[in-house]
């Protein structure tokens, strides 16, 4: 009985330690509406992240204007729980987290058409980082916040596989975040 009662507890504290964090959602006056940074330790997909996002009532941010942009960069600029790495060709790049981004392959014209955001809105608006989207091992096909090593800039994007541990050329991990958009009030 103890054994397991030490098992259970055990079992408690890794699920309380792996549980999502996220901060209070936040409003944005230029469009009215709300952003959360949800962090994951221990990596999430884009696909698990999107559907995370709908299931707390909302949709994986869509950057639509550079004004947008910068607003969600201040929420995570100085969080350096959000950010994790990938190695290529000697520099450390910080992968940052996922955002409503998505490549249509069977539309698309490899690297760079096809693109959209996931709420339908237009994609007028892009911050690529330099020679991206590249479409890397022919399976990038997912925004998410970027800054090219030793880089000070804002963040930028990048395309990313699904899941970037599949990636060769790369050493990838998992993002750790993603940011959650609400056009109102979530629900608690």
């Amino acid at each position: 009985m103890r054994q397991t009662v030490a098992k259970l507890m055990l079992l408690g504290a890794t699920a309380l330690l792996a549980a999502p964090t996220q901060a209070e959602p936040v409003r944005w006056s230029g469009n009215g509406h709300l952003y959360e940074v949800v962090v994951v330790p221990e990596g999430i997909t884009w696909l698990e992240a999107k559907a995370a996002a709908n299931a707390r009532g909302g949709y994986l941010a869509t950057l639509t204007s550079a004004e947008e942009n910068r607003y969600v960069w201040s929420l995570i600029a100085k969080q350096p729980r959000v950010w994790t790495t990938s190695l290529r060709q000697g520099q450390a790049d910080a992968v940052g987290p996922w955002i409503g981004l998505v490549q249509i392959r069977h539309q698309a014209q490899e690297p760079k058409g096809g693109w959209q955001w996931i709420s339908g809105e237009p994609l007028t608006y892009t911050n690529w980082a330099a020679g991206k989207p590249n479409n890397l091992e022919q399976i990038e096909d997912y925004g998410h916040l970027f800054r090219v090593a030793g880089s000070n800039d804002p963040a930028t994007w990048n395309d990313f596989a699904n899941d970037p541990t599949q990636l060769s050329v790369v050493r990838a991990q998992r993002p750790v975040a993603y940011i959650v958009e609400f056009d109102r009030k979530p629900a608690p």
